[in-house]
């Protein structure tokens, strides 16, 4: 997100504010979840955990879920709106088009990675659904910063 964060500088004041509000509140989503699982960063499960501390983690998981999927849905709402509003940027325009289908695609695979995680924690391995809800997502959002966002607002440049 490093080159993310220093392309977004070139929008429009208020534009800049709101994507910067929403990746600042996505930097906190994936800090809070980083957070809540004590085992996040090993390979440990939940027995190292207290009764209390498992019944507070599992329990949030799926608040966690909603969350996301809320930020990520205002997110890009609030990102095509202000790809549109470029000189010479219409719906039908091939960038936009794709980026917005990228976006529906992220959608889907936010949906399959919150399936995934449910059923892994059923089996009473809540630490790992953590792991992999954190990596997965981590690694969505890098590789649509990369392969959509940047170059999009290094287009605006010109």
């Amino acid at each position: 997100m490093a080159i993310h964060d220093l392309a977004i500088r070139n929008l429009t004041p208020t534009d800049y504010l709101l994507i910067e509000d929403e990746h600042n509140r996505l930097k906190r989503f994936l800090g809070d979840l980083h957070d809540t699982c004590c085992n996040l960063d090993n390979l440990l499960n939940c027995q190292s955990c207290s009764k209390e501390k498992f019944a507070s983690c599992r329990g949030r998981l799926p608040s966690f879920f909603l969350d996301l999927m809320d930020i990520v849905d205002k997110h890009f709402y609030h990102e095509e709106a202000i790809m549109l509003n470029r000189p010479n940027i219409t719906e039908d325009y091939e960038y936009f088009r794709n980026h917005s289908h990228a976006h529906a695609k992220i959608l889907l695979e936010l949906s399959a990675i919150i399936r995934k995680c449910v059923a892994i924690d059923k089996l009473d391995t809540t630490a790992e659904s953590y792991r992999q809800f954190f990596q997965n997502i981590s690694d969505l959002f890098e590789a649509h910063d990369r392969d959509f966002d940047d170059p999009f607002i290094q287009s605006t440049k010109t």
